[in-house]
C-alpha cells in the first residue's frame, strides 16, 4: 500500500484503531438503500487534476471549481462564494479550466442505518473531463492504476459505538454520475463497492448506494 494512502486511511480512523492485522472477524454486508435508512450529502467539490483518494471537503486540500468568484466593492478584492451572486456578475471557476484538464468529483456522504446510527462515506470520481459533465451519465470504476481514466475510489467509516469506528478502503467498485447541474450544485448518482477493513482481514460489501442533492 502506498505510504500516502496508508497515511490518509489512518488519519480517518480513530487514534485507538487496530493497526496490526487481525484474522478473525467475518465479512459484513451493508444495504445502503434499506427502507428505514437515509443518505445525505454533507459536502461536494469538483477539483482540477486526477486525485487518487477522496478528500474530506470540510478540510479542503484543493480549490473547489464549483465556487464562484466576484469582485467585492466593499472589501476591494475578489471573493469566492458557493453560489452564483445575484447582485453582481460572477465567474464560476470551472469555466476557466481547459476542456482537456482531468477533473475529480469528491462526494462526502452521511448514511443513517435502520438503528439511526450515522456512518460516513468519502467518494471520488476521478479522470472526468468537462465534456463528460455535459454528456451524462458517466460511470467510473475502481482501478489499481490511480491515473486510469474514469476511476472510482471510496473510503467508508462505519460507526460501532460512540468511540469506535471501522474504516474500509475500496478494493473494487463502481459509481455512476447520473446528473450534475454545475450552476446550482445539484447532482445525483449511484455507487457500490467492496472494501477491506484497515487492520483486519475483513471485507465490507456496500450495496445500493444512492446520492442526491
Amino acid at each position: 500500500m502506498p505510504a500516502i494512502l496508508l497515511f490518509f486511511l489512518l488519519a480517518l480512523a480513530p487514534a485507538r484503531a487496530q493497526v496490526t492485522l487481525v484474522r478473525t472477524a467475518p465479512n459484513d454486508s451493508f444495504n445502503l438503500a434499506c427502507p428505514t435508512c437515509a443518505m445525505r450529502v454533507s459536502g461536494v467539490a469538483l477539483t482540477q487534476g486526477q486525485h487518487a483518494l477522496p478528500m474530506n471537503t470540510q478540510k479542503p486540500v484543493a480549490m473547489n471549481l464549483l465556487m464562484w468568484r466576484y469582485y467585492d466593492n466593499i472589501l476591494g478584492k475578489n471573493t469566492l462564494m458557493a453560489e452564483e451572486p445575484f447582485w453582481t456578475d460572477g465567474v464560476q471557476l470551472l469555466s476557466e479550466v481547459p476542456d482537456s484538464e482531468p477533473l475529480s468529483l469528491h462526494i462526502n456522504l452521511v448514511w443513517s442505518d435502520s438503528a439511526g446510527m450515522a456512518h460516513r462515506f468519502y467518494l471520488v470520481m476521478a479522470g472526468l473531463s468537462k465534456s463528460h459533465l455535459t454528456r451524462l451519465p458517466a460511470t467510473t470504476v475502481y482501478d489499481t492504476d490511480t491515473y486510469a481514466p474514469l476511476r472510482f475510489a471510496a473510503v467508508a467509516q462505519i460507526t460501532k459505538d460512540d468511540d469506535d469506528w471501522e474504516t474500509y478502503d475500496c478494493i473494487e467498485g463502481v459509481a455512476t454520475l447520473e446528473s450534475l447541474n454545475t450552476k446550482t450544485g445539484g447532482f445525483s448518482g449511484t455507487f457500490e463497492f467492496t472494501g477491506t477493513r484497515i487492520g483486519m482481514e475483513k471485507l465490507g460489501f456496500f450495496m445500493n448506494g444512492v446520492f442526491r442533492k
